[in-house]
């Protein structure tokens, strides 16, 4: 698995910067926190040091968050208003919440909503259309702009669609890479972002009861998926949350996708220099459900000892080896004779050629644990490639299709070295011109003698 930090405050100067990218070739930047500016800093840091890292933008959706700029204290069995209207006459404490100006659409009236990924429950009093008042089960420091979740909530695609708009039109300076795209309810919503930025990948978070209602069509129509398990935990409730999970992830692997698990994967390392048992176990099953990529949120963002978590847990991936479960058959996929030919290779290194990347998926489907060296001239195909656990990428010249051969000989001869690193033989598949009706078509063996 690779492992894709999110950058805040606490590793934002030069030095933390180039210590992270020597562990990982991918970055998330949080949408939802800081300021446009911040941001832009931050993205043409990281470019200047490593042109090809791969930036994935996580964008805000829908998900109501709470407006406070300070800490605020909350006391058990204490009464608040969660007001959604600024007019809104003031009653009591209160803490403005920033939506659609409106609740969104609830199946039935829930017994209780929670703040930041569902750490913290409220037991409902009253809902409007204008507030929520509920009552704290616990005593707590709400952090600035956290989320709040109401259960068996569906909310307003075409408001949602707006806001995504207005965020990318606000942020289309920043460099970056992919798309992080928040409370996905459909595929519909990631068409129309695709046909406004084509050139970027569409990662989906499945997060909310209608999310998971969607959950193929979302799969079908997105370049990764990432699972936030906080958010998915507080709207379908905890009962629900790992069946979920197990039938998103065998969707995505089904479809070839890439799979990012999201949420509190290292929290409990805040304070201590191991994680918790249940944490490392909890990675266990990501490896099982073939998960290609581990986020780290707050770890890497604000926490002091952001260096130790990143550490450990690259340690951690490097030494563990889990047989992964094999849940899917791809009986029908085999059909095909090419990737019957290319199912039957050894777990040997895969260099491949590919302009635009249309058949990665396929390659992923069989070849799970060999090692991939993805040569493109295509940005897009090697950010979806940086984001396979088992990839490695590399930009090149433009194909030349006259004399391709000899291209691709001497591009492997430049990085024969990383190539033949662990072995002496390696596969290599062809994607760059594949014939009418068909997505790869060339598969040979490489001998490490020839290129030394």
């Amino acid at each position: 698995m690779k492992i894709l930090p999110t950058i805040g405050p606490i590793s934002e100067k030069n030095i933390d910067l180039e210590k992270i990218l020597k562990i990982t070739d991918i970055i998330r930047l949080n949408g939802s926190h800081n300021i446009l500016n911040w941001h832009l800093n931050i993205s043409n840091k990281i470019k200047k040091i490593d042109k090809n890292v791969r930036i994935l933008l996580d964008i805000p959706g829908v998900k109501p968050r709470t407006q406070n700029s300070q800490d605020i204290k909350i006391k058990k069995k204490e009464n608040i208003y969660f007001i959604f209207k600024k007019n809104f006459k003031k009653t009591s404490k209160h803490i403005y919440i920033k939506c659609s100006n409106k609740l969104p659409k609830i199946i039935k009236k829930p017994n209780f909503i929670s703040l930041d990924d569902g750490k913290y429950l409220f037991k409902i009093i009253k809902i409007s259309n204008d507030f929520i008042l509920a009552k704290s089960l616990e005593n707590f420091v709400l952090k600035p702009k956290k989320g709040i979740n109401i259960p068996l909530a569906i909310y307003d695609d075409s408001f949602q669609n707006r806001q995504y708009s207005k965020f990318l039109n606000k942020y289309n300076k920043i460099k970056f890479d992919a798309i992080g795209l928040s409370y996905v309810q459909s595929g519909k919503i990631i068409q129309k972002i695709k046909k406004r930025f084509p050139e970027k990948l569409i990662i989906s978070k499945i997060e909310n009861l209608e999310g998971l209602k969607n959950y193929k069509d979302i799969i079908k129509y997105s370049d990764g998926i990432m699972i936030d398990r906080g958010d998915l935990s507080a709207e379908i409730g905890d009962e629900n949350l790992y069946l979920s999970i197990v039938k998103i992830a065998e969707e995505t692997k089904k479809n070839g996708k890439p799979l990012i698990n999201a949420t509190e994967n290292l929290i409990s390392m805040n304070n201590r220099l191991k994680p918790s048992k249940s944490e490392i176990m909890s990675l266990g099953l990501a490896e099982q459900l073939d998960v290609d990529i581990i986020m780290l949120s707050d770890e890497t963002a604000i926490m002091k000892n952001w260096a130790v978590i990143l550490n450990w847990l690259q340690n951690y991936l490097k030494k563990t080896i889990t047989p992964v479960k094999e849940n899917i058959n791809y009986q029908n996929n085999k059909k095909n004779i090419f990737w019957n030919l290319v199912d039957k290779l050894p777990d040997i290194p895969v260099v491949i050629f590919s302009k635009k990347g249309f058949a990665l998926n396929n390659i992923i489907k069989f070849k799970k644990k060999a090692k991939l060296f993805i040569f493109s001239d295509n940005d897009k195909t090697l950010a979806l490639g940086s984001f396979r656990k088992n990839a490695v990428c590399y930009k090149v010249e433009k194909f030349d299709k006259d004399n391709f051969s000899y291209f691709i000989k001497k591009t492997i001869k430049k990085y024969r070295k990383a190539i033949f690193k662990d072995t002496k033989i390696a596969s290599l598949i062809h994607i760059a011109y594949p014939e009418k009706n068909s997505r790869a078509n060339t598969i040979s063996i490489l001998a490490k003698k020839e290129f030394f």
